[in-house]
């Protein structure tokens, strides 16, 4: 809000048009940052009171299908490309919330890709493991360090504060994550070597047939 109120206050004053400019989309950048916080909260609160959910038979293959195609355009641009690849994409339906299965496979995507490097590699995979649906999204990135591995999920918890913040992170993400696959009594974990990458997998119940 302080980063707001200043850009404002500085577009009151008759100021040459490129510092306008910069002023101006400088305090469009963090409203944009701010909405998301925003929207992010409001989903929490609305899970802790088990109203946010829905269940419905949802394909898992046509999301992660389509959170595929829109990753490759996500990864191309920026400061470098990042190669998107779909190791395995089965057929599987669960009982869930299709809006709310596409916000946790996407969250974990788009971090993937905003904790890759240039050149790196993310690989996202959907298999069938017997009763259960496994997603994995798994990079080439950063790492994370062992010691921040129990917290991740924690709200607001971020490894690097100043990184993340750069980034458009809101500390909410991996939160959201497993709220979700909880809510459709799944579960997410981590494994990761800082330097080499990481490996987020999902299991979610697959839909009983019949």
């Amino acid at each position: 809000l302080m980063v707001v109120r200043g850009n404002v206050e500085l577009l009151a004053h008759d100021l040459p048009e490129t510092e306008r400019r910069e002023a101006s989309s400088e305090a469009i950048e963090e409203v944009d940052r701010m909405t998301r916080l925003i929207q992010d909260l409001l989903f929490l609160a609305d899970a802790d009171a088990d109203t946010a959910i829905v269940h419905d038979d949802v394909s898992l293959e046509e999301i992660v299908a389509s959170i595929y195609a829109d990753a490759r355009l996500v990864a191309g641009r920026g400061d470098g490309a990042r190669e998107i690849m779909l190791e395995a994409n089965d057929p599987l339906v669960v009982q869930g919330d299709r809006e709310r299965l596409r916000q946790l496979i996407w969250n974990l995507v788009e971090n993937a890709i905003r904790y890759t490097p240039t050149g790196g590699t993310v690989t996202i995979a959907l298999r069938r493991r017997g009763p259960v649906a496994e997603l994995t999204v798994a990079d080439t990135g950063i790492g994370i360090p062992p010691e921040h591995l129990p917290h991740i999920f924690e709200r607001f918890y971020r490894v690097d504060t100043g990184r993340s913040r750069q980034l458009g992170g809101t500390g909410l993400g991996l939160s959201i994550v497993r709220q979700i696959a909880e809510a459709h009594h799944g579960q997410v974990r981590v494994r990761s070597t800082p330097g080499e990458g990481s490996t987020f997998t999902v299991a979610l119940p697959v839909r009983a047939e019949g």
